[in-house]
């Protein structure tokens, strides 16, 4: 008996499909790069442009709006396979990885505005959530391996949302204010462009008599907003820059050292300017101009002088971009048609965040003064305190009130009462208090039985509840609509419950308008009531009558708080 030694099988063919002439493939990638990136900029197209506005405002956060467009050009770079990589793909494993990281952002922006009402767009959820479906992008149209490659620049997106960035900033400020408005006084003492303000040691007085005005070196004056781009544009250089860490660590401390010294001479300059050609040049016009053009030329100093500090800016060359991402995704219609129809999908959930405008700045810092202020007199009504509830202070925390509040009036044509509104107003900087303690919670401890808590669309990104319910000692009826703001006041941010609410005793007569409401805002309010499910019991047509009422009645307070807001003096963004 003979034995016949087979040779081992060959092994799989890894490379899926040949590889197209070089010019042929850059086409493809590129057009697969530009599918890319509209998928992106459609899906998030009113998150993005608030970004790109907040570039415009003197705040020391303006420059996230530069993080896009850093973390593109660092994918760029990123991109170019290293010689050594392992030519390992699995279009299975690209679509497990893809499918969730472009469905749980989709999911948000479908959900999550109806659950948190202007709490989203306070903590900016639209832009935590970017940098997932742009990772999804990457990897059904190039690979995983691409994100791999790319992973920092994808990360980058992370710095966008502007929450983490707001406490930094605001620890910060305050120690930069001081430093900064020192080295002023310091400079105007040997060269007197202005003579300090005797009090604060922050402000300046330039001229002299009829003519003479006075210039404050506030925390937005401070170079906070230069720094915070430098250190964004230049962390994103040192990435890629070739050489030893601790040389990157030098030439990222020398140049925010050069930029706050560039800021200080554009301080003194603008003093100058001043003291020379008057207020209205130095303040009207170099100032709101010379800091871009400070922050421009810093970074430009320093990234022509990397070579002084023993690093070396990234060579050209290497592995062909086009013929790796080829291999890894010889087809990718079907993916990009599946990419396109997701970035639709988000980009009419993301384009109803612009209603959210009036209520929260871009880096979500609110705009609406506290009820007091806005809301207490909408049109046809005028609301007066009535009552103080001390009893709250054990709930909603020491620094709480709660104020009642009677709304009274003749009233308009279409929207009228014989009964008063009367709105509960609690205010606390712990908004966490009023989940703990919640509206329903507490009603349903008390035994008052409740029909259908449903929520409903104020208008301006507000979403409250509404819901009916009823004394069991007396019968009384009652119709409520609550809903939970942030306002911005002396001591930073508040966060106010009202609590609107409406009797039966005496058979109310109201007359409200038939309202229709906007069709996007309401799919999303229902898909949100589909997941969680409805509460309470049936209502019947007189509650659906004083809900119609009670609802346009909240409606027409959140508008007139929104108007008024847009009137007062404007708000103090982080670090203005």
């Amino acid at each position: 008996m003979s034995l016949t030694v087979l040779p081992p099988p060959d092994p799989p063919d890894l490379e899926p499909g040949p590889v197209r002439p070089d010019h042929a493939a850059r086409r493809v990638v590129r057009r697969r790069v530009l599918a890319g990136l509209v998928a992106v900029g459609v899906a998030f197209h009113a998150s993005l442009w608030s970004l790109l506005r907040g570039t415009t405002v003197d705040t020391p956060l303006a420059y996230l709006g530069l993080v896009p467009a850093v973390a593109l050009g660092l994918g760029y770079v990123l991109s170019r396979p290293r010689p050594n990589e392992p030519e390992i793909h699995d279009r299975h494993v690209d679509r497990i990885v893809a499918v969730p990281l472009l469905t749980v952002p989709v999911v948000a922006m479908a959900l999550l505005p109806a659950r948190m009402s202007t709490m989203f767009w306070l903590w900016r959820i639209d832009l935590l959530v970017l940098p997932l479906f742009a990772a999804g992008v990457v990897v059904l149209l190039f690979g995983i391996r691409m994100l791999w490659r790319t992973k920092v620049a994808v990360g980058w997106l992370f710095l966008a949302w502007p929450v983490p960035a707001r406490f930094g900033v605001t620890m910060l400020l305050d120690p930069l204010s001081r430093l900064t408005a020192a080295a002023v006084r310091v400079a105007v003492g040997v060269v007197p462009l202005a003579r300090p303000v005797n009090g604060d040691g922050i402000s300046f007085e330039i001229g002299s008599g009829a003519e003479a005005f006075r210039v404050q070196v506030a925390s937005a004056c401070s170079g906070a907003n230069s720094l915070v781009g430098f250190l964004l544009v230049a962390s994103a250089v040192a990435v890629v820059l070739r050489g030893p860490k601790g040389a990157k660590f030098r030439w990222l401390l020398v140049g925010t050292a050069f930029v706050w010294a560039l800021n200080v001479f554009r301080i003194l300059l603008i003093l100058g300017v001043g003291r020379v050609a008057g207020r209205t040049a130095s303040i009207e016009v170099l100032h709101p101009m010379i800091g871009m053009f400070t922050f421009g030329f810093g970074v430009l100093v320093m990234v022509l002088n990397v070579h002084r500090f023993g690093l070396d800016l990234p060579a050209a060359g290497g592995r062909s971009r086009s013929e790796t991402v080829l291999r890894a995704v010889p087809d990718a219609r079907r993916a990009t048609v599946a990419v396109m129809v997701l970035a639709a999908v988000c980009g009419l959930l993301d384009s109803r965040l612009s209603s959210y405008d009036p209520i929260a700045s871009a880096v979500g810092s609110p705009r609406l003064g506290s009820f007091a202020q806005v809301a207490s007199r909408p049109p046809g009504y005028r609301a007066r305190p009535v009552a103080s509830i001390e009893a709250g202070r054990r709930f909603f925390g020491e620094d709480s009130t709660w104020l009642r509040w009677s709304f009274n009036g003749p009233g308009q044509p279409d929207l009228y009462s014989d009964v008063p509104v009367l709105a509960d107003v609690v205010s606390t900087s712990n908004v966490q208090s009023f989940s703990d303690f919640g509206l329903e919670a507490c009603y349903r401890f008390h035994g008052y039985g409740l029909a259908e808590v449903r929520s409903v669309d104020l208008g301006n990104g507000v979403v409250g509840t509404v819901l009916n319910w009823q004394e069991p000692s007396t019968g009384l009826r009652w119709t409520t609509v609550y809903w939970v703001w942030a306002v911005r006041s002396p001591n930073g941010v508040r966060f106010e419950r009202v609590v609107l609410l409406l009797n039966d005793s005496k058979g109310a007569r109201v007359v409200a308008p038939e309202v229709t409401p906007d069709a996007a805002a309401d799919f999303a309010l229902r898909a949100d009531e589909l997941v969680r499910g409805r509460v309470g019991s049936a209502v019947t047509a007189r509650d659906v009558q004083l809900r119609t009422f009670l609802v346009t009645f909240a409606r027409r307070v959140v508008e007139s708080a929104s108007e008024r807001s847009a009137r007062l003096p404007r708000p103090q963004e982080p670090g203005r």
